[in-house]
């Protein structure tokens, strides 16, 4: 049985949290777009939101990964728009993740994680998601919201 965390990262905080979740034990896998942006500034976080917000999907580079079903898998995602970013959807997507099993950790910059916690849903993933704000800047907190993954 292997632990995974599979996420993507735009500003750090998933890099952040992978290097939390490294010291569990967990094999990070960074998810990686074909094309990046330069910069993440007003503009790039408004097209992307509105990528999220229209279900858009984002081209990625392969990811080489082999999961069986006794794998521990986390996926964690930046939240765009109050939604799954667009990577990690088309990992979603491409990947065969057990429903019950696969657990979410979800990093918004805002408050909210509603519409994205109803997107986990309809996709039918059953466990809660684990909510865990700006982890880059709150990293006791983040810490502590992380201790028994």
């Amino acid at each position: 049985m292997e632990k995974y965390f599979i996420y993507f990262s735009l500003t750090g905080n998933g890099d952040n949290l992978a290097e939390q979740l490294k010291e569990k034990g967990y094999k990070p896998i960074k998810v990686e777009m074909v094309k990046k942006p330069k910069k993440v500034g007003f503009f790039t976080i408004l097209k992307y939101g509105g990528m999220a917000m229209s279900k858009k999907r984002e081209k990625i580079n392969e990811l080489k990964i082999d999961l069986h079903d006794d794998d521990l898998v986390i996926v964690g995602s930046p939240i765009w728009n109050d939604r799954l970013s667009t990577p990690i959807c088309t990992v979603l997507d491409q990947l065969k993740l057990n429903k019950e099993t696969t657990r979410f950790i979800l990093y918004p910059a805002g408050k909210t994680t509603n519409k994205s916690k109803v997107q986990l849903q309809k996709l039918g993933f059953t466990l809660e998601p684990l909510v865990v704000p700006y982890p880059l800047k709150y990293i006791e907190e983040t810490k502590e919201l992380i201790k028994d993954l």
